[in-house]
């Protein structure tokens, strides 16, 4: 029951995350709405848990070792971001802005250097210490206690809160990387102001649309004769359209699950919108022959 409830629930956060961030204003300016839907969908999770508990320690470890983090990772995520996003220099040049990353990827990598034992732990999906990671029961109180938290205190355990950073932090990983891998193929150019600024080519439909087209090109094989790794295809995409499709894989994902619409809901789209124009200028052109012969 906890499984199915979560999953579902899981689904309906990303939704909202997905609709918040499809949305036209700045990321900044997006904060206050990723974190009340990130709060409201943890206050159902919490709330679904008091009412109906566990029935083993086996379903209670397993979601705080692994559901709770997941839903959590998403405001450490997003706020972390946002406090990244506020310090890159904004009237300074590429290389600067570059170095900027770079301290910033050097930051995060630290943080798994600092938690190194913890992290060879969540990596290798080990678990002869997960009673005493993972049970609320088993909570020092010693711990430092995570700051400004939206969740009920009574969810703390050992390491779950480092678990859901570790999730953050492999997505800010990600992030920067992406921004470092757009900086090194042209460091001298202008093209990350104008990423930052907005790009007068940009992508105003929904990201899941680009995944769609990203992977019907690496599926049917068009690019580079089918030598090309679907993250080229990609960033590409990014490039040329300003756009960050950062959790491609994540989106890919979610596309496979769909249940009440075709996989390929913006393809088809695409080709019934061409297809309908194509008619309608035939539609034209034997309307206009038969008025000519008319005439």
């Amino acid at each position: 029951m906890i499984y199915d409830f979560s999953s579902e629930l899981y689904e309906q956060l990303e939704e909202g995350l997905r609709s918040i961030e499809s949305s036209l204003t700045n990321y900044l300016e997006k904060l206050d709405n990723f974190n009340i839907c990130i709060g409201h969908n943890l206050k159902l999770l919490e709330n679904f848990i008091l009412e109906n508990g566990f029935k083993d320690d086996t379903e209670e470890i397993y979601f705080f070792k692994h559901i709770y983090p997941r839903f959590y990772s998403w405001y450490i995520y997003h706020n972390e971001l946002a406090a990244m996003l506020k310090l890159v220099p904004q009237h300074g040049t590429d290389v600067m802005v570059r170095d900027f990353y770079i301290q910033e990827y050097q930051y995060q990598l630290r943080f798994f250097d600092q938690h190194r034992a913890v992290y060879e732990y969540y990596l290798a999906d080990e678990d002869d210490r997960d009673h005493m990671f993972f049970l609320p029961r088993n909570y020092k109180t010693l711990s430092p206690l995570p700051v400004n938290t939206p969740f009920d205190l009574r969810f703390l355990t050992n390491q779950g809160y480092t678990f859901a950073r570790f999730i953050a932090y492999d997505r800010l990983q990600e992030y920067t990387g992406r921004k470092l891998r757009l900086l090194y193929r042209n460091p001298e150019s202008e093209y990350v102001q104008a990423l930052l600024k907005g790009s007068k080519r940009r992508w105003t439909g929904d990201k899941i649309e680009l995944i769609e087209i990203a992977y019907g090109i690496y599926y049917t094989r068009r690019m580079n004769d089918g030598k090309v790794e679907v993250r080229d295809i990609v960033e590409w995409l990014e490039d040329t359209l300003g756009v960050d499709l950062g959790d491609a894989y994540r989106m890919f994902a979610d596309l496979q699950r769909r249940k009440n619409s075709s996989y390929t809901k913006y393809l088809e789209e695409m080709m019934s919108a061409v297809r309908e124009q194509i008619l309608e200028k035939d539609r034209f052109k034997a309307s206009k022959r038969k008025l000519n012969k008319q005439k």
